[in-house]
């Protein structure tokens, strides 16, 4: 986070002193104020008190500074209007190497953030706790960066804006930001570009934080040790001991200890997220989870994979796991674990946990979520954040695979009498749900197949072997993984940039990691070595349960047509017709 330009600096003359000094200026030592060689014009800086050294930039603009501004470089082009206090104490990291507990809220898993960490890199280090050296390693990385940014003189890049906010302490401003009516921020950096511009509104506070470019800090939030990721939008959240990832959306609503991963949304008052992983994420009104076992304190942890939903009031008491793509309805207190069955439908029945499996594939709400994502991904050219938005992936065709054998096992043999109501871990599954939720999975299985097929190629130095994870946002194999965190523990990769472009060449050849993944799995299902013609058949199958499951979800989204979605249309109407076309004037057909 540097300017992007050198400004040479002078001191200032004995005519631009008494013209700063007509304009209601004062300093405590005239001598600590440098301004640029070329472009300064001290008629634009008027009732301010320097202390400390200041440095201030070409065409910056300064009015009304109520207290004072102390130890800043000012860029050009910057504006500063009506401030109660700018200034930078003693020897300041500017919000790096903070220690956010996230996750878990009695800091097992606590991770220090800085302004170049990523959803990989932090995933890593908050999850992978088991592996010791990658994470003393991680944790030196984050140190080392800390030290190289610590400095007694805060800095305001060119353009940025920074008016009728109250207190700015140990505060780095970025290019071209906006920062409006803050209320008090203090020990942080405000990453910024003038493609990808950050804001910062009224009545913010924000303690000990990094927020990265193109994202909006607005409308009362309250944040404290929190990394804010690019493009993130907030409003009136009051949030602790966060990560928050690109594109997620948090207004109304209140975090404690989470791990938001890309595209997480919450956007109502009685809204509570705690103590868990999510991505991709979306909470229903009143959505919570307790963690209240206290027995040995707050230590129990939600894991929500990509794509869950939480209908409205849903509840889950943690710990527990739902599985990607899980639809969570009701109140759900026994702990359960859905990994296994992607794509299902969670719900509550006379107190007990019922699992719908594979219930969420012939929902055309799926549909809209895997399309709309990439749509909401408003950042700029760098992207700091991996994110794999295809549907097709090894990841969630490995949880069809199990799924569909754990779904065999329960209903055993065919023409076997299995009981109405099956047991697994925690949760009842109904004969019906079993049977149609394997038919489906294995349709969706093929569907998944086709694709990776035909969207990659064979390379003879990849190999997508083995089982997948999804790295907060970027698919890949766990061999691939366990690689990089190799080079890790030996000092291969040492610095934020080594880690990132690892992660980037992974991310650079994912279709052809899922091609040989998806070779794999035939091989798998056929019991030998497969040729192309049974790669051939297996796509033109593939083929065919993609129209199957896209007349499921095409029948569900005309449930939202029918006479029933109509009611509350045509207000005033005496006639069918009119209430039909008043409909389909906001609706469509």
């Amino acid at each position: 986070m540097q300017q992007k330009q050198t400004i040479e600096y002078r001191a200032l003359t004995n005519d631009e002193i008494a013209t700063l000094r007509n304009g209601g200026c004062d300093a405590d030592d005239w001598s600590r104020v440098m301004v640029a060689s070329e472009g300064f014009t001290p008629e634009s800086i008027c009732r301010c008190r320097f202390k400390g050294d200041v440095r201030i930039g070409a065409r910056v603009n300064i009015k009304d500074i109520t207290s004072f501004i102390a130890n800043y470089t000012i860029g050009n082009d910057v504006r500063i209007i009506n401030v109660g206090l700018l200034e930078t104490k003693g020897h300041s990291t500017f919000g790096n190497g903070t220690e956010v507990a996230a996750i878990n809220e009695n800091g097992g898993r606590s991770i220090r953030i800085y302004d170049q960490l990523t959803a990989q890199a932090a995933y890593v280090g908050t999850l992978y706790r088991h592996r010791t050296k990658t994470i003393e390693q991680l944790d030196a990385m984050a140190l080392r960066y800390t030290e190289s940014v610590r400095s007694t003189m805060g800095y305001i890049a060119d353009g940025a804006k920074v008016c009728d906010c109250k207190i700015i302490r140990n505060v780095n401003i970025g290019e071209c930001a906006d920062v409006r009516g803050a209320s008090l921020l203090q020990n942080g950096t405000i990453i910024s570009t003038a493609e990808s511009t950050t804001k910062v509104g009224v009545d913010v506070k924000m303690y000990d934080f990094i927020a990265c470019d193109g994202s909006v800090v607005d409308n009362g939030s309250l944040l404290r040790r929190c990394f804010v990721g690019q493009s993130v939008l907030l409003e009136n959240l009051t949030a602790t001991d966060s990560l928050l990832f690109a594109g997620s959306h948090l207004e109304n609503c209140e975090a404690c200890s989470i791990f938001a991963g890309p595209f997480t949304v919450s956007h109502h008052a009685s809204s509570l997220l705690i103590a868990g992983y999510f991505s991709f994420f979306n909470a229903g009104s009143g959505t919570n989870q307790s963690n209240h076992l206290f027995r040995t304190g707050a230590v129990h942890q939600g894991i929500h994979l990509r794509g869950v939903k939480f209908g409205s009031n849903a509840y889950t008491m943690l710990p527990c796991r739902n599985g990607a793509f899980t639809v969570v309805v009701g109140k759900h207190r026994n702990h359960g674990d859905t990994d296994n069955f992607p794509y299902s439908y969670l719900v509550e029945k006379d107190g007990a946990s019922h699992l719908l499996p594979a219930k969420n594939l012939m929902s055309y709400g799926t549909v809209r979520d895997l399309s709309k994502w990439p749509q909401r991904d408003k950042r700029g050219r760098v992207k700091r954040d991996n994110i794999n938005f295809e549907e097709c992936t090894p990841y969630v065709a490995e949880r069809f695979l199990r799924a569909i054998e754990t779904l065999k096992s329960l209903l055993g043999t065919e023409g076997s009498s299995a009981p109405d109501i099956l047991n697994w871990g925690r949760m009842k599954i109904t004969r019906k749900s079993a049977q149609q939720g394997k038919k489906i999975y294995r349709d969706a299985l093929y569907k998944y197949l086709a694709e990776m097929l035909t969207s990659g190629g064979p390379r003879e130095d990849i190999s997508g072997r083995g089982h997948w994870i999804d790295c907060s946002g970027q698919y890949m194999p766990m061999g691939e993984m366990n690689a990089i965190l190799d080079r890790v523990d030996s000092g291969e990769i040492t610095t934020a940039a080594e880690l990132k472009s690892a992660f980037d060449r992974i991310m650079d050849n994912y279709h052809d990691y899922a091609y040989d993944w998806a070779v794999e799995a035939v091989e798998s299902l056929l019991g030998r070595a497969v040729t192309e013609e049974d790669l051939a058949k297996v796509i033109r199958r593939g083929h065919e349960s993609a129209l199957k499951l896209k007349e499921l979800t095409e029948e569900d989204r005309e449930k939202d047509f029918d006479v029933a979605a109509q009611v509350g249309y045509g207000i005033d109407s005496l006639s069918e017709e009119e209430r039909l076309a008043d409909f389909r004037a906001v609706r469509g057909k």
